[in-house]
């Protein structure tokens, strides 16, 4: 792949990685996340990994897109998302002394691998350099996000960088393993995207049953 062009799909993953973490509206997220998703697939495709590329495309944006909009109670008839859950904002406050101590953590991690990498010398084109920023992104978001969609979001995107990561460190001789352990990480977040939907939709319905007999008796909900 040309360097200009690796350095364009590197951009893109970036700023559309920080886009699903980062944009307060759940539905434009979770839409955010399925075009990163199509843009990780397609920059498999121009490295020439045809296979991850195609799982990607099916595992990472199609199948974990739909778990994601289920979580929020979407469905094609079903247009607007529903429920304690799709909110937009976290329930309660962050303080900063809470979010620094979720983040710190994430952090140390973050450092201990940025020497590890440093350490083994030049990667792979922008995969390795996007990879690690993708990681970055991902923990920071997991660490300070409250909401579990948003934590869900976070966890993906955290794969991807370590996918991307792992690629990048793989020796030639290396890569059919490589490419293995990847298929492998996109089956385990896809079925860990499916679990925590399911959990999201349940614990809704539990909020739901919570209110209608708080609604029974007289209380506020």
């Amino acid at each position: 792949m040309p360097p200009l062009e690796e350095t364009l799909l590197a951009a893109a993953l970036l700023l559309l990685a920080a886009l699903s973490l980062f944009d307060r509206h759940l539905v434009r997220a979770c839409s955010w996340f399925v075009t990163f998703a199509l843009v990780v697939a397609l920059a498999w495709a121009r490295l020439g990994l045809v296979w991850l590329a195609l799982l990607e495309l099916v595992l990472g944006a199609l199948l974990t897109g739909a778990f994601l909009f289920h979580a929020l109670g979407m469905t094609p008839l079903v247009r607007r998302p529903r429920g304690f859950f799709a909110r937009w904002h976290d329930p309660l406050p962050l303080t900063w002394r809470l979010a620094l101590a979720r983040l710190l953590p994430a952090l140390v991690v973050l450092a201990m691998l940025g020497v590890a990498l440093a350490a083994l010398g030049e990667g792979v084109g922008s995969l390795r350099p996007a990879g690690f920023v993708l990681l970055g992104l991902g923990l920071w978001a997991f660490a300070l996000h409250r909401h579990l969609l948003r934590r869900l979001l976070a966890f993906n995107v955290i794969g991807t960088g370590i996918f991307l990561l792992l690629m990048s460190l793989a020796e030639p001789a290396a890569l059919p393993a490589a490419h293995g352990l990847v298929i492998t990480g996109l089956v385990v977040a896809l079925l860990g995207t499916a679990l925590g939907a399911l959990l999201v939709r349940r614990l809704e319905a539990l909020e739901a049953r919570h209110g209608a007999r708080a609604r029974t008796h007289g209380h506020p909900a």
